[in-house]
């Protein structure tokens, strides 16, 4: 009986280190990246007195997650990222044109993120 609570004992621990090693890893991989998305972000964003390129911040939403925004912006970046509707000049409605007003420099970032996030976090476990 004894050799049995031993054995769980030792498990426990086991499993308890892996745990730590698992949620800082995590915790690693995502400020990291978090961080290079900003910087990167910030290089692609239009700037000038009308961009919002010093606008990307991180914010820490819970104990595991980071959210990336733009804090001086948010529903510029949006509107400049997807299109948007445009009244024309003889009270006609449309859309933003690629080139006039669509500026796509958030979707590439998204995907290197969303592919870099894993790939940290598994280079921190091993």
């Amino acid at each position: 009986m004894a050799n049995t609570a031993s054995v769980e004992i030792q498990m426990k621990k086991l499993l308890d280190e892996v745990d730590e090693q698992v949620q800082k890893a995590m915790d690693d991989g995502m400020k990291q990246v978090a961080k290079e998305t900003v910087t990167k972000l910030k290089a692609e964003s239009p700037k000038g007195p009308d961009g919002y390129a010093n606008g990307w911040r991180t914010k820490k939403i819970d104990k595991n997650g980071v959210v990336v925004h733009n804090a001086t912006h948010p529903r510029l970046t949006h509107l400049l990222e997807n299109s948007h509707v445009i009244r024309n000049g003889n009270g006609t409605y449309g859309r933003t044109s690629p080139g006039h007003g669509q500026i796509v420099h958030i979707a590439p970032i998204e995907e290197w993120a969303s592919e870099e996030l894993p790939r940290r976090i598994m280079e921190g476990i091993e």
